[in-house]
């Protein structure tokens, strides 16, 4: 591990950084300590630190529910009796996470964009009655895209997204080259450099303000997270197993994860561990000790504990290791590579969509990446060195997990970790982390899931399920695409607006999963990925997603209260306000199956049904551009192509709630 690499090509054409900023810090040798356990099996459930940073979580969520409930102003529910009864019963206060999926930039918007919807101390948001919930959260978790969104918050402190936006944390321009300063820093202190350090420090540079040595583990000692003021962040990653080894998939060398619900590894990555809960690894290592020479839990060498190695950038950048998997979609014309937003003909054949939609996504999906990969992937490998893809294309780290007898032969054998963007497992809602049946206490997640060309057709949360049954995870039943699709779960008609439906609801022994599918409801998010838009545009993108989350109706937001309190009032035995009833009876799914091919979908703005796209684009969008204040050097063009493509979508809102482990999950799609 100590070699030199021969991968710096990095020449810097001065070394200043912005104003403040603070020079950064390398990964770095030191003595092992014998007070730390280097390895837990993830049977252990949750880690000492995690509950004990829950216990601190715990009061600033009973004092934001407190508020969120009274803005919703449920009828005749009483909100001082159920906070009081929750502050004397701890296991039942609900424990509330978000998790965004991928989707580039179109994901990070939604994601933060989700984030203020239920902020309360965004104006907009507390007048739609839904601001108070992302006070009340206690988990954020991310995935590709919606890594950057989760990143970007967590780097901050949870800030309010318009101080974000209007800070520049979503600058688009070209990152100086005094930016990877750190990257030939490390490499000159003997550890080996992948893709993951390069894009992953393009990815956060404006965010962090251009500091980008702190590590993500560091974060668990700043004020906010001690006191427990912010929720936790995760970010989620798949895996590529090396050739040879049980569960190995590969095209020219490039590894990519199996597409198999029994055999996949997502790995989840907080300021406290990482690991997995099932597949390969199941046991978990403190993050502050990633890239640590490790054999059978302990350390190889005593001299040799690396601190350091799990800067945001690289964290970030091993989320979205989808490089070489473009590289394998774009060889094979979108017939090999399992990433679920570009799963184009191999899946679709599959279902009943129309040829023409095939076609159109598989087309366009080869057509981007390709400018990618011969525009800027040739870029990116000579700053390592001019290495191959198929040996720098992944998110790269010492496995700690070598020689454990609790994870599987293979990951026993395997010298270093392949980590890779989880939109390559084929499913986008990172929810993987929030339904793992570890905690008492009832639990609430929004989950977002954002891709890249095509509406949503829930995909990506039915591959998420046969995940959770392969593992015996308690999941609920969920319709088929078809389904999805015919009765518009996916899509809110624009005549009517009709509210989403929810499933799960005639299975206490899991989660109940309230669905709600974004559209372009003000503005279209139909984004194109190659470029970033303006401060403006951001803003247009923010609305559309307040619009999506508040649905313009009161009663609505009632609604996504009740679902985040049932198996809380459940649990203390209060009874259940009709309006809660009449909300659960109105949209519960029955269970009942749709026929026939559903539709292609290609959706007006739903608030504004009269606008074409093309009308949108150049009266609303383009002008967006040319205003003051860009976060930006080049406009996004949004798509005017709309496809309900397999695991693809562009927003959707899910919730859940569960008796078991009294699970409540919102699950937002963009």
């Amino acid at each position: 591990m100590k070699s030199l690499p021969s991968i710096l090509a990095v020449v810097l054409g001065g070394s200043a950084f912005s104003a403040g900023a603070s020079a950064p810090t390398p990964p770095a040798y030191g003595t092992c300590s014998s007070e730390v356990t280097y390895v837990r099996p993830a049977s252990e459930g949750l880690s000492p630190e995690e509950s004990n940073w829950l216990d601190s979580r715990r009061p600033q969520v009973v004092s934001a529910l407190k508020s969120y409930l009274t803005l919703a102003a449920i009828p005749g529910f009483d909100v001082s009796t159920y906070v009081s009864t929750l502050s004397a019963n701890g296991s039942a206060v609900p424990v509330i996470g978000q998790a965004y999926s991928g989707g580039g930039t179109r994901a990070t918007m939604g994601g933060v964009g989700f984030y203020q919807s239920f902020d309360s101390r965004y104006s907009k948001s507390v007048a739609a009655k839904t601001g108070g919930l992302s006070q009340a959260t206690t988990y954020v978790a991310g995935l590709s895209g919606g890594c950057e969104a989760i990143m970007t918050l967590a780097i901050n402190d949870f800030v309010d997204v318009q101080t974000l936006v209007t800070g520049g944390a979503f600058n688009n321009s070209a990152v100086p080259k005094s930016a990877y300063e750190l990257l030939q820093l490390k490499a000159k202190a003997g550890f080996n450099l992948s893709i993951a350090d390069v894009t992953g420090t393009a990815e956060i540079f404006y965010a962090a303000k251009g500091v980008i040595g702190p590590t993500f583990s560091g974060l668990f000692s700043s004020a906010a997270y001690t006191n427990g003021s912010v929720p936790l962040p995760f970010l989620i990653m798949a895996e590529g197993v090396p050739e040879g080894l049980p569960g190995s998939a590969s095209y020219d060398g490039i590894l990519f994860p199996i597409n198999n619900a029994t055999n996949q590894t997502i790995y989840e990555i907080s300021p406290i561990e990482f690991g997995s809960w099932q597949g390969r690894a199941q046991a978990f290592t403190p993050t502050s000790l990633l890239g640590t020479p490790l054999k059978a839990g302990v350390p190889v060498n005593e001299s040799e504990c690396v601190t350091g190695w799990d800067s945001s950038a690289w964290v970030l950048g091993a989320a979205v290791a989808a490089q070489a998997d473009w590289v394998v979609i774009v060889d094979t014309n979108n017939t090999l590579g399992i990433f679920s937003r570009a799963e184009s003909r191999r899946k679709r054949a599959e279902l009943a969509y129309p040829p023409n939609e095939t076609e159109l996504i598989a087309e366009s999906q080869v057509k981007e990446l390709g400018a990618f990969i011969t525009g800027v992937l040739p870029g990116i490998l000579s700053l390592l060195g001019n290495a191959t893809i198929q040996k720098v294309g992944y998110g790269l780290v010492t496995n700690p997990f070598l020689g454990y007898d609790k994870s599987e032969a293979g990951l026993q054998e395997q010298a270093t970790l392949v980590l890779v963007d989880a939109g390559e497992s084929g499913q986008e809602t990172p929810i993987w982390p929030l339904i793992q049946p570890v905690s008492s206490s009832p639990i609430s997640s929004f989950v977002v899931d954002c891709v890249k060309s095509g509406w949503m057709n829930g995909t990506n949360l039915i591959n998420t399920a046969a995940m959770a049954i392969a593992n015996n995870v308690p999941f609920p039943k969920l319709p088929d695409v078809n389904t999805f699709l015919i009765n518009n779960y996916t899509l809110a008609p624009s005549a009517t607006l009709t509210f989403p439906n929810l499933t799960g609801c005639n299975e206490p022994e899991v989660q109940l999963l309230l669905y709600v599918a974004d559209a372009p409801y003000s503005h279209s998010p139909n984004l194109s990925n190659s470029t970033g838009p303006s401060e403006a545009q951001i803003q247009l993108l923010l609305q559309n997603t307040l619009d999506l989350v508040s649905q313009s109706n009161t009663t609505w937001a009632q609604c996504i209260a009740c679902g985040f309190i049932l198996r809380s009032l459940e649990r203390l035995g209060q009874a259940i306000p009709d309006q809660c009833k009449l909300c659960f009876e109105r949209h519960c799914w029955q269970g009942e199956m749709a026929t026939g091919t559903p539709p292609f979908v290609a959706p007006p703005l739903l608030l504004s049904p009269n606008t074409t796209f093309v009308e949108w684009n150049a009266t609303t969008w383009q002008p967006a551009f040319s205003e003051t204040g860009t976060a930006s050097n080049a406009s996004t063009i949004p798509s005017s192509g709309s496809h309900n493509a397999a695991g693809e979508s562009i927003i959707c809102l899910h919730i859940f709630f569960s008796l078991l482990g009294a699970v409540a999950a919102i699950v937002f799609c963009s």
